[in-house]
């Protein structure tokens, strides 16, 4: 089926965000670093080189050579978000002679701006990231390693009058990643480690559509989207001493090209129904730097470094699914962003550890005129809080908590309403404002057996 210009340009304005939709993000950009409660009570500093759970399946797989025997653990983080919003002057700009310009060829347009409608809303929401992980000796020199997590579960919801509706209502992102891995002691001071990732990701976006035959009466887009993906992480760790270890580790980027569908409502004659669509996008691959250093038989250290290619986003093209034409290109411009953690744990008894640490974490969209409602993402200072309580050697019981204070940030974009052959006459200025926060708690359950 061939989909004419004016509605292909229709499709276009209800999914120029479908895979650049995940909301506001608990890490750089679109990423979720919560995959242990264990780490979120330390922000995460030192990440699996502190050995104080499995993870290091997911964030460093060099790092099972610090443990021995079989584990396994399951946790789960409530990341609740509350994104604010305020209209900063959003306008709207509209032709007055609409009737002569479909009426009578070579009329010029006379505009007019008015004040964009709507209320200001709260665009945050309440997301559970469960991860489970499992690992065991194979030999004397050898680990291996299975971590099932979400390392993106992310999204805004909006209300489907508020000011920004035609640039996002809706918007979620899920994944579920199967990362099998296995570590290898080289000698008694450097492990190396490998794993793969199978990583499942799952788009939804929803959004209104302006009506310029009846501007009260909004029209309504949905777009669904999926695909499985895959990549690898690879880790080096090494001790220098039983108290001092670095640990360096990189997971590769992923390549996705969702399918799916875009379904509209209430709107236009001849473009309500479904049609199928297909978009790519890439999951960067980052790189971490890990330290540890234990001071005494209670008190360690650690910190981390690490960095995402988010350059790889620069732009977002987006297919019908019959490989008849381009339907849009959208230009994002995100550049790469850096996170420093630092933490320290308090071994007070055998049966209790308490952690606490702070992260810096760097957003990768610089400029209001490529933060879209849907990513309100900014730069945040995070505190984390946690302790465990292991009632016996063999279980470990984890609670972690942080609060995020993300900077206040704004949305500074021109949307053409309505493309194709009415491109440029109905534009709507958003100019947002953003002030959000963030509440993680977390718990936890590990076993050794």
């Amino acid at each position: 089926m061939t989909i004419p210009k004016s509605q292909s340009s229709i499709l276009v304005l209800g999914i120029t965000g479908l895979l650049a939709v995940t909301g506001q993000s608990y890490a750089s950009g679109l990423q979720i670093t919560e995959q242990s409660v264990t780490g979120l009570g330390r922000a995460f500093a030192g990440g699996s080189l502190v050995n104080d759970d499995v993870s290091a399946v997911y964030y460093n797989p060099a790092d099972m050579m610090l443990s021995s025997g079989t584990q396994s653990q399951l946790g789960l983080i409530d990341i609740d978000i509350s994104i604010k919003t305020s209209d900063g002057g959003s306008t709207m700009r509209l032709p007055a002679n609409l009737g002569d310009l479909l009426t009578k060829p070579g009329t010029l347009p006379v505009f007019v701006t008015i004040p964009a409608t709507g209320a200001p809303d709260n665009g945050g929401t309440n997301n559970l990231v469960p991860n489970g992980y499992f690992a065991m000796d194979i030999n004397d020199q050898m680990r291996f390693g299975l971590g099932i997590t979400a390392p993106f579960a992310v999204s805004t919801n909006y209300a489907r009058d508020w000011v920004g509706r035609y640039a996002a209502v809706d918007s979620e992102m899920k994944t579920v990643d199967i990362n099998p891995s296995i570590a290898y002691r080289v000698n008694n001071n450097l492990s190396l480690g490998f794993g793969v990732s199978a990583q499942y990701l799952d788009v939804t976006l929803s959004r209104a559509l302006f009506n310029p035959l009846s501007p009260t009466s909004d029209g309504y887009v949905e777009n669904k989207g999926t695909d499985w993906g895959f990549g690898f992480n690879l880790g080096a760790t090494y001790q220098f001493d039983p108290d001092t270890r670095v640990g360096l580790s990189y997971r590769s980027r992923i390549d996705y090209t969702l399918e799916g569908d875009a379904t509209i409502s209430n709107y236009l004659p001849g473009t309500n129904g479904t049609r199928g669509i297909r978009a790519d996008w890439i999951a960067p691959d980052w790189a971490a730097l890990a330290f540890y250093k234990r001071l005494s038989p209670q008190w360690a250290v650690m910190s981390s470094l690490r960095w995402t290619n988010w350059s790889v986003f620069k732009d977002l093209q987006i297919d019908l699914a019959d490989g008849s034409g381009v339907l849009g290109v959208i230009n994002e411009n995100w550049q790469d962003s850096w996170s420093v953690n630092l933490g320290v744990t308090y071994d007070y008894t055998p049966e209790w550890t308490f952690r606490a640490g702070y992260v810096y974490d760097q957003t990768p969209i610089r400029s209001a005129e490529y933060r879209h409602p849907s990513i309100p993402d900014s730069s945040r200072n995070a505190i984390g809080l946690g302790f465990s309580y292991h009632p016996d050697p063999k279980l470990s019981v984890d609670v972690g908590y942080m609060y995020i204070s993300f900077a206040k940030s704004s949305t500074n974009e021109a949307l053409d309403l309505v493309p194709s052959s009415y491109s440029g006459l109905f534009v709507e200025h958003l100019l947002v404002d953003y002030s959000a926060s963030g509440n993680l708690f977390g718990l936890q359950a590990s076993y050794r057996f």
